[in-house]
């Protein structure tokens, strides 16, 4: 049974169903703490329209988080975005990079523009420059037509660079050109175009030992982490959980048109004990999950994944 702060905490988050047949009605300290002035009840159970909903969640640009973590977060993107040309975002996978990134685009004076983004990890070495730079026909074998990349598809907005650790070195050359001139050259052209990009870029790898094993430029990664931010991992904004775990159960549970109104303490317990190596997308994986198999309207133990039930054995 959970402690009345976390009881009230997944109750107020829409996470856990109550009503006056609850057993933690049995605790006064509930009672009195739960029951905050004004809060309606309909025939002496909870009315659970009353609740705080997901969507009232502390959310900045589309992030939500009131963790002092988070907050801090905030306040340096906010700080940062209207100012910024280039910025290196780090973190463990899962962490919601992406989502930092797009809110340096959405609070930039460009956020009318493109907002591009190029997975560097998905890309063939061979096609790195044209598909960034573009290329003029002609250029090489295929070159069939001019085509303009992705830095001039994103003039007047940003181009969000995800894994930019699996760049290669060659490409990392002329993209730190770009950076520090503002100017693209394609592929087989005889002159550069100018261009206005602000570039996010983000990694997962620790970007100094790749430097040292001389897999990524010691100069692109000054030029590019004169703003550099970090995204957290889950284990360092737990205080997170609740919000999250309710933004994921209405999401999932209009997506699968299920009537979920919560988890059960049990569920709670276990996933407030679970160490999140996955991080945000890990729980958002668990949710859904969860909203697949339940055939009730709560979620219960044997709705999570196998790997969770049995270390809880």
């Amino acid at each position: 049974m959970l402690n009345t702060k976390a009881a009230c905490i997944s109750i107020n988050t829409g996470r856990m169903p109550l009503s006056s047949d609850s057993p933690y009605f049995e605790s006064r300290e509930f009672r009195e703490t739960w029951r905050a002035p004004g809060r309606p009840s309909v025939g002496g159970r909870t009315n659970l329209a009353s609740f705080p909903k997901a969507a009232d969640a502390p959310a900045f640009a589309g992030i939500i988080g009131r963790s002092p973590a988070m907050q801090e977060l905030f306040s340096l993107i906010g700080r940062m975005a209207p100012h910024y040309r280039s910025v290196l975002v780090t973190g463990p996978t899962g962490t919601g990079k992406d989502l930092i990134a797009r809110a340096f685009h959405q609070l930039s004076p460009v956020a009318q523009g493109r907002y591009v983004v190029l997975n560097c990890s998905a890309v063939v070495e061979s096609l790195f420059e044209s598909e960034l730079f573009g290329h003029v026909k002609g250029s090489f074998t295929g070159a069939n037509h001019d085509k303009p990349g992705l830095f001039e598809y994103a003039d007047g907005g940003t181009l969000f660079l995800d894994e930019i650790g699996d760049m290669p070195l060659t490409t990392q050359a002329k993209l730190l050109r770009v950076l520090q001139n503002q100017e693209v050259q394609r592929v087989g052209a005889l002159s550069p175009r100018k261009v206005d990009v602000r570039v996010v870029a983000a990694t997962n790898q620790p970007l100094p030992r790749l430097i040292a094993c001389r897999k990524f430029r010691e100069d692109l990664f000054y030029r590019l982490s004169m703003i550099a931010v970090k995204s957290p991992p889950l284990v360092e904004r737990t205080g997170d959980l609740p919000l999250l775990e309710a933004h994921f159960l209405q999401r999932f549970a209009a997506q699968y048109k299920k009537n979920i109104r919560g988890m059960s303490p049990a569920v709670i317990s276990r996933l407030a004990a679970h160490t999140w190596p996955g991080n945000v997308r890990e729980l958002e994986n668990v949710i859904g999950h969860a909203l697949i198999m339940a055939t009730g309207n709560t979620i219960e133990l044997q709705d999570l994944p196998a790997y969770l039930t049995s270390t809880s054995k």
